[in-house]
């Protein structure tokens, strides 16, 4: 494996004084980009010295849809903040809580003193800061965090080289952290809105496409809100290879555009079909990450696919009084169920079936279903949003 910088800590060494994150914090205007976490150790405690690791595998950087995240020769991962639009995403996908806001809402990070190195003016400086030697830095071949007070090493493959204390304790600490998510409503409302307008449009209900490009732009725009600088979120499409949040705002905007063509030109249709689709696997793909363990299961894609039936088929039989709308929708409300059995979940859609199953004889009541569909779909995607299961840096 080639060699990169990297950060070396040995916790045989470290005094707990604090002295690297002071320095950080000194040059850097109190960011917190570097922690030091006392845990527990036997009878006595120790610590560890944690700042960005400069992965080998940068989810971090992979995520940005704006491509204001890079990695150079040196393995050194830096953010262009003359390029970030606030997002946060790549804090979604970083599991050692590294990255920071500053107070433009411009996301920093450790630089590994970038300007430092390479003029020649010194070594980082919470290295520089550290009197025992327990914090160095080097060219390293690989990282060696694999401890189990860390997150899974191969999330991101760490390039840090931890020495483990030589005694034979346990160091006692929880990786795994459950925080709300700030702002989230935008977002909500888009997934909610985007799969709702999938359905819709698919089983092609009245006014269609109208109805589509309006829900569509609303919602997009409220998005737009989740981003901290909106003065560049035209950024936000700028890393197609890698950024499924790039894909899912390009073609939803298509769709947009597609829907509204369609009112002219029904042939339009098939084109914004097709790019809402896309839109809505991206929206999934945006979630399914291994640092955030309460997204990456089985239930976040069929809630998502899921809504885009639960919100349309009651409507489709309202509508239609075809009856074949009523099969699939009871087998998606059973499937939902089996994979989220939370009491409101199962409640809510045990409640939907029947009404659904009484709909047959009476039709019109399953606009009662439709509604009570609606409200467990925003409910189980606020809890979501509100109960959000990280790894993240030990806690004792």
């Amino acid at each position: 494996m080639e060699r990169k910088l990297g950060f070396i800590f040995d916790h045989d060494k470290c005094i707990i004084c604090n002295a690297c994150v002071d320095a950080c914090n000194k040059a850097y205007g109190n960011l917190n980009w570097r922690s030091l976490i006392v845990m527990p150790y036997g009878e006595s405690k120790t610590a560890l010295s944690i700042a960005c690791n400069h992965c080998d595998n940068p989810t971090c950087m992979k995520v940005c849809p704006a491509n204001a995240i890079e990695k150079n020769d040196m393995g050194i991962v830096r953010i262009r903040e003359d390029k970030c639009i606030g997002c946060g995403f790549c804090t979604w996908a970083c599991p050692y809580e590294a990255l920071k806001f500053n107070d433009m809402g411009i996301m920093t990070k450790c630089n590994f003193c970038y300007d430092r190195l390479v003029g020649g003016k010194g070594i980082p400086y919470c290295v520089e800061a550290c009197p025992t030697g327990a914090l160095s830095f080097g060219w390293i071949e690989k990282g060696e965090a694999n401890v189990d007070y860390l997150p899974p090493s191969d999330i991101t493959k760490p390039r840090i080289v931890i020495k483990q204390p030589e005694a034979k304790e346990s160091i006692r600490a929880n990786v795994t952290h459950t925080k709300r998510e700030d702002n989230y409503l935008g977002l909500l409302a888009f997934t909610i809105g985007s799969e709702f307008i999938l359905g819709y449009s698919l089983l092609k209900l009245p006014f269609w496409g109208i109805i589509s490009a309006l829900i569509l732009i609303v919602s997009l725009l409220f998005s737009v809100n989740h981003a901290k600088r909106t003065d560049r979120f035209y950024r936000v499409i700028y890393n197609l290879k890698t950024s499924w949040l790039s894909r899912e705002v390009l073609f939803s905007s298509l769709a947009i555009l597609f829907y509204l063509l369609s009112i002219v030109n029904p042939l339009f249709y098939y084109l914004a079909l097709l790019s809402l689709t896309i839109g809505v696997i991206s929206s999934i793909m945006i979630y399914m990450l291994k640092a955030r363990p309460s997204w990456y299961k089985a239930d976040t894609p069929i809630s998502f696919v899921g809504s885009i039936f639960t919100m349309s088929l009651p409507l489709g039989y309202y509508f239609t009084h075809n009856i074949l709308f009523i099969i699939p929708l009871i087998l998606i409300l059973a499937i939902e169920i089996a994979s989220n059995h939370t009491k409101f979940r199962l409640g809510f859609n045990a409640v939907s079936i029947v009404i659904s199953l009484i709909s047959i004889f009476i039709p019109e009541i399953i606009i009662i279903s439709e509604i009570i569909n609606i409200i467990s779909e925003v409910e189980h995607r606020m809890e979501f949003y509100e109960k959000v299961i990280y790894y993240g840096l030990p806690k004792v």
